[in-house]
């Protein structure tokens, strides 16, 4: 799983959409884990660019797609079928 800043929305037209799914950053989960992965990013960097990510947080999160390899997203899918029958 990736995540991936596109405030220009390019990157699905560079995107192997053979390999992977784009999804809209909708779950809370991922969007709690992507604001630690950039809070941490600008700790441990100083990145001006993840301030302006998080001071914006409420735009800037508009810009990010998770991109979700098609496998994975299988296996997923059928591991949580599995655990829910029991």
């Amino acid at each position: 799983i990736a995540y991936i800043w596109d405030p220009e929305g390019q990157f699905a037209r560079q995107c192997n959409m053979e390999m992977v799914q784009l999804e809209a950053m909708e779950a809370a989960e991922d969007i709690a884990e992507l604001k630690a992965l950039i809070e941490k990013h600008h700790n441990y960097t100083d990145s001006p660019v993840a301030r302006r990510v998080l001071e914006n947080w409420s735009q800037s999160l508009n810009e990010f797609v998770k991109v979700m390899p098609t496998d994975y997203k299988r296996v997923l899918e059928e591991r949580r079928t599995v655990a829910s029958a029991g």
